[in-house]
């Protein structure tokens, strides 16, 4: 890479695309789901579930439960021009194992506490 294109990059960093959220009617997400969108299921004005693709890369579909009888369960947030919030974090005990939270449309990867 030249210097002056490392220099570009550094001044103009990209910035990473944020998700959006789509709604549908039903109790359950589709089973299918391309790109970085989060697809809220949302039956009777109550939301259901959240459902998107792992962020690591590893495609595997994730689904979230926003119910708050059912444990665990995560609380979704949605400002903006439909950026969605989810709290608690998301973290994968199988599979990619991944750590992260979903702020504002934008992935923030967990780091991995060393034990003392």
């Amino acid at each position: 890479m030249n210097l002056f294109k490392r220099f570009w990059q550094w001044l103009f960093p990209k910035k990473p695309k944020p998700r959006h959220v789509h709604f549908v009617e039903g109790d359950t997400p589709p089973s299918v789901i391309e790109g970085r969108d989060l697809i809220v299921a949302r039956e009777d004005g109550e939301d259901w579930a959240v459902a998107f693709l792992c962020p690591c890369g590893c495609d595997d579909r994730l689904e979230l439960a926003l119910i708050p009888e059912v444990r665990p369960n995560w609380k979704l947030s949605v400002i903006g021009d439909n950026l969605p919030t989810l709290y608690p974090s998301v973290w994968r005990k199988d599979g990619c194992r991944s750590h992260f939270w979903l702020r504002e449309g934008l992935i923030v990867w967990c780091k991995e506490e060393s034990p003392s």
